[in-house]
């Protein structure tokens, strides 16, 4: 038998995803909780409103919404809401 296949997991227009990209299966290399997190600040949701949806800490989520702004290099929850919806992460701004 011949050496196993590496399958090189593909972003978009098919180039490789980079290793932390791909770790989660999410863009920028967000784990599934901060998806979570970024998905409802981008509902505009407060970090208390969050902490008692995902019954985690006030704390906790404060420390999702620092490691999202360094992993997706924004300044502010707009910037976090606009991101979420061009990466398709949540959908479209109502008219």
């Amino acid at each position: 038998m011949g050496k196993p296949r590496n399958y090189v997991q593909t972003g978009e227009h098919g180039k490789p995803m980079s290793e932390k990209e791909s770790r989660h299966g999410f863009p920028a290399g967000l784990t599934p909780r901060e998806k979570e997190v970024l998905a409802l600040i981008a509902t505009g949701m407060t970090n208390a409103e969050i902490a008692e949806q995902l019954f985690i800490s006030p704390h906790t989520v404060k420390n999702h919404v620092t490691n999202i702004y360094k992993k997706i290099k924004v300044e502010d929850r707009t910037q976090i809401a606009l991101w979420a919806i061009a990466a398709g992460l949540v959908g479209d701004i109502p008219d």
